[in-house]
């Protein structure tokens, strides 16, 4: 008898346990859940020449931020495949260059594959990752477009649900993006994924109350040791944060993100809520950037360019200046090699380090060549436009306040956050005392 996944792809397993627990890895990975690894390692102790299982380690680690364990793990996977499907191959090749840093090569890979086996959904899942951070001008509406190809093979599937979702409110279509969310969450109430999405539906909606009210709830039942704790605990200070409750934004983010077990999304989201703060000048005392200068030594720099981004941010503000300056380096070495996303990171970097020293000037000097550009560092409109704010207060605290009001009314076009407010009732108010002075 064929044994096969959820999806309908066979396995090459004799093992009805190995491919039980392969398929219970499959989809904790799939919706972020805690035991993703438990399940791979389950699979491999049924049947340790079963070669997919080993190519989930390998994403596990990939997310973990763990470069040589993920390679380990699918290196051993290419030496299990020489008998498996060709299915099972495919994926693996092109997750093992994926892993291997050939992005375009990867991506093309899984492009070619997909078209025959439309449900790989792990390697679908991967690949729209890897999409988001990949530096295209053009990243959301293409990986919609990749995703969207995809759909009829899916149908009501709660995982591709969340997926496609996530294109949607990264396109500014919320309603559809939250819709799809909660019919996925309806089949499966432990998708993180679609409560992600929900998340982001009322940061940019500007529903904070009921961001609150949904995750306060949700991250209830989520345990703590699966790998979007984190992240989904700095929605909720963020939410907190916008909601003018800072000392809860900041207790929210000390005991469950820089505390978090996952080092990565700890110093990303960590070193994000605390130069918001920091930025918002709401912060009335020291804030903990000791721990996310620490967290961002513990990796190689350069390498994973969002993280290095946000290493930036931990350097800057704790004035760790030799750190800097070698990523600094780093970021500008890869730039000239022809990286994508590094062109970006670098000048963004840089940037920080300019607004740590005080450096308003310098700091302007490099973000506005590149404001257009600046999605291209990878993750989410939440997260990018952290450098449109610190454009606004280095404005601010230059007196350029036209050139402050002109960004906010662009900003609060999109949205009318409370913040961006706030400081347009500042630099108006300035420029009208200044007119009135005749200065």
């Amino acid at each position: 008898m064929t044994i096969a996944d959820r999806y309908g792809l066979p396995l090459f397993t004799s093992s009805s346990v190995a491919a039980q627990r392969y398929q219970e890895g499959m989809d904790r990975q799939l919706s972020y859940g805690a035991g993703a690894e438990e399940g791979f390692a389950g699979a491999i102790a049924a049947d340790e020449g079963f070669a997919m299982p080993h190519a989930g380690a390998a994403l596990m680690a990939l997310f973990r931020g763990d470069g040589a364990a993920a390679r380990a793990s699918v290196g051993r996977a290419r030496e299990l495949a020489t008998g498996a499907t060709r299915r099972e191959q495919q994926h693996i090749e092109a997750l093992a260059t994926l892993v291997g840093g050939d992005t375009a090569r990867g991506l093309a890979l899984v492009d070619e594959h997909v078209a025959e086996f439309p449900r790989d959904a792990l390697l679908v899942n991967q690949a729209s990752s890897t999409i988001g951070f990949a530096g295209r001008p053009d990243r959301e509406e293409f990986r919609m477009a990749f995703l969207q190809r995809l759909a009829p093979a899916y149908g009501e599937d709660w995982w591709f649900q969340s997926a496609l979702a996530f294109t949607y409110h990264e396109t500014g279509r919320y309603a559809e993006s939250r819709q799809l969310s909660e019919r996925s969450l309806a089949k499966y109430p432990g998708n993180a994924h679609a409560s992600h999405n929900i998340a982001h539906c009322c940061f940019e909606t500007l529903d904070n109350d009921g961001g609150v009210a949904f995750l306060g709830d949700w991250l209830a039942g989520y345990d703590r040791r699966a790998p979007f704790h984190c992240h989904l605990a700095w929605h909720l200070s963020l939410f907190e944060l916008h909601r003018g409750n800072d000392r809860l934004a900041l207790e929210i983010c000390e005991r469950d993100v820089v505390r978090s077990a996952n080092g990565r999304l700890a110093l990303i989201d960590g070193s994000a809520l605390l130069w918001r703060l920091m930025l918002y000048d709401r912060a009335n005392e020291a804030l903990p950037w000791t721990p996310m200068a620490e967290l961002a030594a513990r990796g190689p720099r350069p390498g994973f360019i969002f993280g290095d981004v946000h290493a930036g941010l931990a350097y800057a503000a704790s004035g760790d200046r030799a750190a800097l300056s070698a990523l600094i380096d780093g970021l500008r070495a890869l730039a000239a090699k022809g990286h994508p996303t590094a062109s970006v990171a670098a000048p963004l970097v840089e940037a920080a380090a300019a607004f740590g020293a005080g450096d308003f000037p310098g700091t302007l000097a490099l973000l506005e060549p590149i404001q257009d550009q600046m999605h291209r560092m990878g993750g989410s409109h939440a997260q990018w436009e952290l450098f449109e704010e610190t454009m606004v207060v280095c404005y601010l605290r230059l007196g350029r306040r036209e050139q402050a009001i002109r960004l906010l009314r662009k900003r609060l076009a999109h949205r009318a956050s409370r913040q961006d407010l706030a400081w347009l009732r500042a630099a108006e108010a300035g420029s009208e005392a200044s007119r009135v002075s005749g200065s």
